[in-house]
């Protein structure tokens, strides 16, 4: 008797909408927040800047631990709460008038962060995934850059048009009506005797043995590689990102700048898509290193010119490995590492690399103010890169077998 199509490619466009209204209001939205409480309250900058810090520093620790919560709940009531308590974050932050409250705010929003973000993700994918697990977690991962082509603008426009109340009353609403019933009939547990054509083995076969501690993950050298290079990669990447515009401006103006950039969050689709059609045949180190390099080639080349056609070739290039550096370190681990413990080493890995690159942005503008130039800016960016791109390559010790 034939089947029908597989329940998992429902999952995938589930977590690309997770991921697109996931990053829309949890990262890119935050430059949007900063913005408008700061003409609201008159608060400077840097006090609400210390507030998003200390999402980032904070979320942090419950990204460490949202795989193994998926596991023991399931993806769905993570979800439907991640994005339930998300939303009422959002609303918070519409009638903070203390500062402190900013605080409260951002802690309610830090679980949705973990539930939408590229731990739980990359844990949802593996529950129905196995050997197109890069093509399916490429596919849902771009709804990451989606997030901040389509979702922020749009949402910048109706802060623009109805006022920022309005506009977080009517963004939460869009993403709860239309998340929730998608999540409740998408993120089902797998059946017995379910699974992708081609994962028969791994259907058949479940986990076995003792699953690893973060202890003994972060003893693993092999992993400590992996999280190294992906920890200096995300810091430079990230880093460049949030200079993006302000190094832009002098020669394109502020307009330019905005075009620079979408052009380059275009490219991060584009290069996300075109790994995930490569990725499950080959190696996902050595294609890091490559990704790295394209992204190598690109500073170089923002470094060597000040030409209009020079600065969006530069970008182009660099937004090419953008996304890539949030889908590849899970499938590197499912490639190193046994399935029992790829939701628990992915998440640990989200989580210390978000909490390396949260401390990038100052760092590196602290080096800008130093030297006054954008220059020694995306040196320090191109070094730490070519480091990544090298770090990654070591593969000490035993492969572990997947079981």
């Amino acid at each position: 008797m034939p089947r029908g199509p597989y329940h998992g490619w429902w999952v995938v466009f589930c977590s690309f909408v997770i991921a697109l209204y996931g990053w829309g209001l949890g990262f890119y939205g935050l430059s949007l927040y900063l913005v408008a409480v700061t003409k609201i309250h008159g608060w400077s900058p840097a006090v609400i800047s210390s507030a998003i810090t200390f999402y980032y520093l904070a979320g942090a620790f419950l990204v460490m631990q949202v795989g193994d919560v998926i596991h023991r709940h399931g993806a769905r009531i993570v979800v439907l709460t991640g994005a339930g308590l998300m939303g009422l974050g959002v609303l918070g932050l519409t009638v903070v008038d203390r500062p402190w409250q900013l605080y409260i705010a951002f802690l309610v929003m830090i679980p949705g962060w973990a539930a939408m973000g590229g731990a739980a993700i990359n844990t949802i994918i593996a529950q129905w995934f196995n050997r197109r697990r890069g093509l399916a977690a490429s596919l849902a991962l771009n709804g990451a850059t989606c997030g901040g082509l389509l979702f922020a603008p749009a949402f910048a426009w109706t802060i623009e048009t109805l006022g920022f109340a309005q506009a977080c009353v009517a963004a939460v609403a869009v993403v709860l009506t239309t998340l929730w019933p998608l999540a409740a009939f998408a993120l089902r547990p797998r059946r017995p005797g379910e699974h992708d054509a081609g994962d028969e083995p791994a259907a058949a076969v479940g986990p076995v043995g003792t699953q690893m501690s973060r202890a003994q993950l972060l003893r693993e050298p092999r992993y400590l590689t992996m999280v190294g290079a992906f920890s200096l990669g995300l810091l430079a990447q990230i880093s460049f990102i949030a200079h993006q515009a302000a190094f832009l401006e002098p020669t394109l103006g502020l307009k330019g700048a905005g075009w620079v950039v979408s052009v380059t969050a275009l490219s991060a689709l584009v290069g996300r898509f075109s790994v995930g059609l490569v990725i499950d045949r080959v190696d996902r180190r050595g294609a890091t290193s490559a990704n790295l390099a394209v992204q190598i080639a690109g500073m170089i080349v923002l470094l060597s010119t000040s030409s209009v056609s020079g600065l969006y070739l530069g970008c182009i290039l660099f937004g090419f490995g953008v996304g890539n550096l949030i889908t590849l370190p899970g499938l590197i681990v499912q490639q190193e590492f046994p399935r029992r413990d790829f939701a628990r080493a992915v998440s640990l890995n989200v989580a210390i690399t978000q909490l390396v690159a949260a401390v990038g942005p100052s760092i590196l503008g602290v080096l800008h103010d130093l030297s006054d130039d954008y220059r020694t800016l995306l040196i320090a960016c191109l070094a730490l890169q070519v480091a990544a791109a090298l770090l990654v390559l070591i593969r000490p010790g035993r492969k572990p077998i997947d079981a």
